[in-house]
């Protein structure tokens, strides 16, 4: 975008945070009010009409301006660039990631995950439909998921640049509007069914362009039955199976009449999955948990609602001893029993009169209360300065004995803090020893191999890097440092797939920049020239792009919380997406779930392993 354009209305823009195939969003500043909002501008140079793509553009616009609903982003202002004729519209902006985003990350969410967004997504939907709006271009790029689990859907009724035009990703498009037909209610019922199955099942009803081409899509949508999920996935409860496969009919007035019919359908959706067990012995009932656990942070295939995240065994171990040091806490003094059970002397005896603590050199205090031992002589005390014998006060003695007993006890609490924390870093660093020893096998084993890498990586909708092999890997460690150096905080694993044929794309100048830091954020090389018209005015920049992959792995371990935290750079898809390994007991089954994984084959790692959901920007 051209220095000129840095202001849009009354908003200066920022950093870019997001950009599709009809336009790009800035984070922007409101003058006067400092408020951060988001500021979508759009591609008019894609329409074969301009001034009438703009003008149906801000009519479309100014209808979705009207709703006003939570699940709904507010448009605050809409306008046109009086620079070169750029549309732009100033929306909320939302602490939220796309579930699109969250997808590429975790292909399939919990069955509870899957209703409560299909169901938020109809009740926004329903809320357009009773206003006459029709969303007609629904798919997981625009539903925004933020950190609670509040789904918001933006880019309604947004008009096609052409009529013949289609989306880059068209998997979601109804059979009717394949077809050439108008989209209504039922279309966006069709489209959140297909959005709702890739959720599910993992990948989409119909293919993508991305695996297959563009026509065989476009084809499977119009007349290719869609499989149900239960198929893909036996555990999918029955009650999702049989809504998305009625949002997914073909005929329009097979499917709900509107989102409003299928929010009602959700909301009485048993979301628990399906277990398939064969016949076994009844386990014994396990008795429920004493207290409330505290609220799961992540995503889990398979169950109803988030899981609580793995522990380990020896974590948990260090957990219980510390809660219960903690409820015993300090010793009461002079209770009447030490930690050893043995008889302790009481401070004074019965019937005694009770001293004014302290009162050790009250004169008043009769002598009897203070000590029980044989005085000295009354003559040879000093009248004005009565003076106690502290090695022979009783309570003195039982004082000293009580505060013996409690250093006692909390260098035993210390001591036992520090043999469990102890073994508990000594499993951690014998886990991460075993996972250097595996990379490095595995990294020597594929170095000699080369295996052809079974993926395809999808590059920024430019295209797609095929026909990618191993080329080469190296395992990198790092230790703790001085105070443990034979213990390893870090551990990863690093390789290149090579292909074949460049890949070459072209971007014009406002979009170049954001290409260009995009390729060199993902260890690209890539070369580019200038593209000129016929006039020697620069049309575009032509990118191409090397036909490799550099890939990572890495485990790092904290040895002060006890945690541990795996980085995937790469793997499935260029970016970085965390996970917290599963818990000891797994020993290498994980390792081999995440080397499949790497290879591009069928992999359970996902499922095994908890994600580790970014925060919003």
């Amino acid at each position: 975008m051209s220095e000129a354009l840095r202001i849009l209305g009354r908003y200066a823009l920022g950093r870019e945070i997001g950009r599709g195939e009809r336009g790009a969003v800035f984070e922007a500043t409101e003058s006067g009010s400092g408020r951060l909002v988001a500021l979508k501008t759009f591609r008019t140079d894609i329409a074969d009409d301009q001034r009438g793509y703009v003008r149906a553009l801000g009519e479309r616009l100014l209808q979705a301006a009207r709703l006003r609903h939570a699940g709904i982003v507010h448009i605050i202002e809409q306008g046109v660039s009086s620079d070169d004729g750029t549309p732009w519209a100033a929306m909320e902006r939302l602490d939220a990631r796309s579930l699109r985003q969250l997808l590429d990350a975790l292909p399939r969410m919990s069955f509870e995950w899957v209703r409560s967004i299909g169901l938020q997504t109809a009740e926004a939907l329903a809320h357009a439909h009773g206003a006459g709006v029709t969303h007609g271009g629904l798919q997981p790029s625009n539903l925004l998921v933020d950190g609670a689990g509040r789904v918001t859907v933006t880019d309604f009724a947004l008009p096609a640049p052409s009529p013949d035009a289609l989306p880059a990703m068209p998997q979601y498009l109804s059979p009717e509007q394949v077809q050439g037909v108008p989209p209504d209610a039922r279309s966006d019922v069709f489209s959140l069914g297909a959005i709702l199955f890739e959720m599910l099942a993992g990948r989409p009803p119909f293919g993508s362009p991305l695996t297959g081409s563009l026509s065989s899509v476009l084809e499977n949508i119009a007349y290719a039955p869609a499989p149900t999920p239960s198929a893909l996935d036996p555990e999918v409860p029955a009650d999702l199976d049989l809504i998305v496969m009625k949002a997914l009919a073909k005929s329009p007035i097979d499917r709900f009449p509107d989102a409003l019919a299928l929010a009602e359908a959700l909301r009485r959706v048993d979301a628990a999955p399906v277990r398939v067990v064969p016949d076994a012995p009844a386990a014994p009932p396990v008795p429920p948990p004493q207290a409330a656990a505290p609220p799961p942070q992540g995503l889990r295939r398979g169950q109803p609602a988030r899981p609580a995240p793995p522990v380990d065994d020896v974590l948990a171990e260090l957990a219980a001893d510390i809660d219960a040091f903690a409820a015993r806490g300090a010793p009461q003094p002079s209770i009447g029993q030490s930690g050893g059970a043995q008889p302790v002397r009481p401070l004074r005896e019965p019937g005694a009169p009770v001293p004014a603590f302290p009162t050790l050199l009250d004169a008043s205090t009769p002598t009897t209360a203070r000590s029980t031992a044989s005085p000295a002589p009354a003559a040879a005390r000093p009248a004005a300065a009565p003076a106690v014998n502290a090695a022979s006060s009783s309570l003195l003695a039982d004082l000293a004995g009580e505060a013996q007993r409690i250093r006692v006890h909390n260098a035993q609490m210390q001591r036992g803090e520090r043999a469990a924390r102890t073994e508990a870093e000594q499993a951690l660093a014998a886990r991460m020893q075993l996972v250097r020893d595996y990379f490095t096998q595995l990294a020597g084993q594929l170095n000699v191999i080369k295996p052809q890498v079974a993926r395809d990586f999808p590059l920024l909708g430019l295209g797609v890097l095929r026909g990618l092999a191993w080329q080469s890997s190296d395992v990198n460690t790092r230790g703790r440092g001085p105070e443990a150096p034979d213990q390893l905080a870090r551990v990863s694993i690093a390789w290149l797939l090579r292909g074949q044929a460049l890949l070459r794309c072209e971007r014009d100048p406002q979009a170049a920049d954001s290409l260009r830091l995009a390729l060199r954020e993902h260890g690209l090389r890539f070369e580019e020239q200038p593209a000129r018209d016929e006039y020697n005015r620069l049309r575009a920049q032509v990118f191409d792009v090397a036909p490799e992959v550099r890939g990572r792995v890495e485990l790092n371990a904290d040895y002060g919380t006890m945690a541990l935290r795996l980085t995937l750079q790469n793997v499935e898809r260029f970016g970085l997406v965390d996970y917290q390994p599963p818990a000891e007991d797994r020993g290498t089954e994980w390792l081999d779930e995440l080397a499949r994984l790497l290879l591009g084959q069928a992999s359970r790692f996902p499922t095994m392993a908890r994600l580790l959901v970014p925060s919003p920007l």
